[in-house]
């Protein structure tokens, strides 16, 4: 089905990787489609409780392939920018920012390089683990090119307004461990056993919490960047009080109760 990804569902877990190890995974239009298809195809997914993207081999994503930069830079102008239709919720529809829309979390398992391209689409994911070699590069300002796919308004948000200008106008490599003192990275593992740690993290996240919760927080977070605080207060009573009614808050009072493990149905 898929030709430059991998697509594997275990114990709640959909894993994506991107699989162009020769490449170190440079990131093509048909990549893009199918990691789209995949992603989505997990968030529709009722047995799916949490999604992993990583990279096959070495690196995790070096960036647009260079065939496709070529291309762009003849041709002055590119199809690449644009919205992604039938996102899953109404907001974020925008190329990789699009993500933020996925219901359920999005763990990024960075097992090496992360360039350009590379570097942006973690971005927009829930969680960035690292391995201990993995590497972070804007590399946009080396190309010529800008800060591209929203980079201007996410990596602030991440790191700081300082080190988002560092990162951004330099394009220096950061390595594993400063990424996680600046907060771009939030664990850096180790490399061995990395994927299977990182899917570990999704597991217990897929079965520990309430899949409603998570679906209703993630919505409420990235909604309140662009809000009020009034209007994120009133969203949030409404929230409260629906969620009151709702099987999850059942279990979650039951099992605390009960002293066993949660069997949250995420309605």
């Amino acid at each position: 089905m898929y030709e430059q990804i991998l697509y594997d569902v275990s114990d709640a877990v959909a894993t994506v990787t991107l699989n162009r190890p020769d490449k170190l995974n440079a990131w093509t239009r048909q990549m893009e489609e199918e990691a789209t298809a995949a992603i989505r195809s997990a968030a529709a997914d009722e047995g799916v409780r949490a999604i992993v993207l990583t990279g096959a081999g070495r690196g995790f994503c070096a960036g647009a392939d260079m065939s496709l930069l070529s291309s762009i830079s003849q041709s002055g102008s590119t199809s690449e920018h644009r919205k992604v239709s039938g996102s899953v919720l109404e907001d974020n529809q925008r190329q990789h920012s699009w993500l933020l829309s996925v219901p359920k979390p999005v763990i990024a398992a960075i097992n090496g390089p992360a360039v350009g391209l590379g570097f942006v689409i973690p971005l927009y994911c829930d969680f960035r683990l690292a391995a201990e070699s993995a590497s972070f590069n804007v590399i946009f300002s080396r190309r010529g090119l800008i800060a591209e796919y929203g980079l201007a308004w996410m990596l602030p948000r991440l790191v700081g307004l300082p080190k988002a200008i560092d990162l951004i106008f330099t394009s220096r490599k950061v390595d594993a461990r400063e990424a996680r003192e600046m907060g771009l990275a939030h664990q850096v593992l180790p490399d061995e056993g990395f994927l299977e740690a990182a899917q570990g993290f999704a597991r217990n996240l897929a079965k520990s919490v309430s899949p409603r919760s998570l679906r209703v927080m993630k919505k409420q977070i990235y909604e309140a960047q662009r809000q009020t605080l009034d209007e994120a207060m009133d969203g949030a009573i409404a929230e409260m009080l629906e969620s009151l009614s709702r099987e999850d808050f059942k279990e979650g009072v039951a099992h605390f109760l009960e002293k066993r493990e949660p069997r949250f149905s995420g309605r």
